[in-house]
């Protein structure tokens, strides 16, 4: 029994169909026709993948193509090529290299001064003449101060008129309408707008840092 073939002009390709040619006609014309519609879907499905194939090829070369396999100036390696190539690198061993100059903290002008004075020496004397004692180093300790809020209680008043007998009450100046401050209203300002952070975020800052209860109303 000899297998029936197809050729698809489209594709170039030859189908074998697993009969013969007597099956073949003796098959009916409506499963002969369904039969080639999907043989023709077949070759094209063929030539599409054939082509992105192809297509894929093509981006990978241009992806992995940088300053050191082609004629792409060094500008035009993407970061992640950079940092790979900075990682091959020899590992440094961690802390200060050798040659590297040393840093030492900016000694900022004191609030505070402490003298140590030396307690025992190797021979156990515990006697130390103080005005022989001199300085020989300064270790400075940088701490943010206790924040204390200022709070202003503003009582508005209220009285009645001598002349008229009506009943007059204080109003509140409108530079402390909000109930905030300028300088405690520039603080929110700077985390929520310059810095960005969300307004639960500064909620919380200002409860737990602050210790100043806001709402998200009032951060807004």
């Amino acid at each position: 029994m000899r297998a029936e073939s197809h050729y698809d002009s489209l594709s170039g390709m030859e189908f074998r169909r697993p009969f013969s040619l007597s099956e073949w006609l003796k098959t009916p014309e409506a499963v002969r026709r369904y039969i080639e519609a999907q043989e023709q879907i077949n070759a094209q499905l063929v030539v599409k993948i054939d082509q992105l194939a192809k297509r894929i090829e093509q981006l990978e070369n241009r992806l992995n193509q940088n300053s050191q396999n082609s004629n792409k100036p060094p500008s035009s390696d993407g970061p992640f090529k950079q940092l790979k190539k900075k990682a091959d690198k020899k590992k440094r061993k961690r802390g200060a290299q050798k040659g590297h100059k040393g840093y030492r903290q900016q000694l900022l002008k004191p609030t505070h001064m402490v003298k140590i004075v030396p307690k025992q020496g190797s021979c156990g004397n515990l006697d130390f003449n103080g005005n022989r004692l001199k300085s020989y180093y300064t270790h400075q300790v940088i701490e943010l101060p206790k924040i204390q809020m200022d709070v202003t209680h503003y009582i508005l008043q209220q009285g009645k008129c001598r002349l008229c007998g009506q009943t007059v009450k204080a109003t509140l100046p409108n530079e402390f309408q909000s109930g905030y401050g300028p300088r405690f209203s520039a603080l929110i300002a700077e985390l929520s707008g310059t810095e960005g952070m969300s307004r639960q975020a500064v909620q919380r800052f200002c409860n737990s840092v602050l210790d100043v209860p806001i709402s998200v109303g009032g951060i807004q």
